[in-house]
């Protein structure tokens, strides 16, 4: 079952995404901000990372070799960046209430997870 960390300090929104992304078969732990978020990963490690772009602030790049240092799974912004990002492991989505993007993202995140696991075992 995939690992889900939610960073959200909305508290309504948290827990949206805590009840859908559970119904969708993702076990899930949520924090309100990124610093709590970053320390929980160096003892519970994610398999994908899911926070607001407004969080993050700042240089997109810089962020993401700090995140790299203690989790190498996915990464999901939710937002709409000025330019599309292209670093590797990193998706960007549009902020929604509607979650269905979010959770076939992730689904696909799964499942190209698994394929790459299974393919070392072939």
């Amino acid at each position: 079952m995939l690992q889900i960390m939610v960073v959200e300090s909305d508290p309504s929104l948290a827990r949206l995404y805590r009840e859908e992304l559970e119904e969708a078969g993702f076990r899930v732990v949520v924090r309100s901000d990124l610093r709590r978020a970053m320390h929980s990963l160096k003892g519970a490690p994610a398999h994908v990372l899911v926070t607001n772009l407004d969080l993050v602030g700042g240089r997109l790049e810089s962020w993401m070799e700090h995140l790299r240092q203690v989790h190498d799974g996915g990464v999901v912004l939710l937002g709409r960046p000025r330019m599309s990002p292209c670093i590797e492991g990193l998706s960007v989505l549009d902020k929604s209430s509607d979650l269905s993007d979010l959770v076939c993202r992730l689904r696909d995140m799964a499942n190209n997870a698994w394929w790459q696991h299974a393919g070392g075992n072939c």
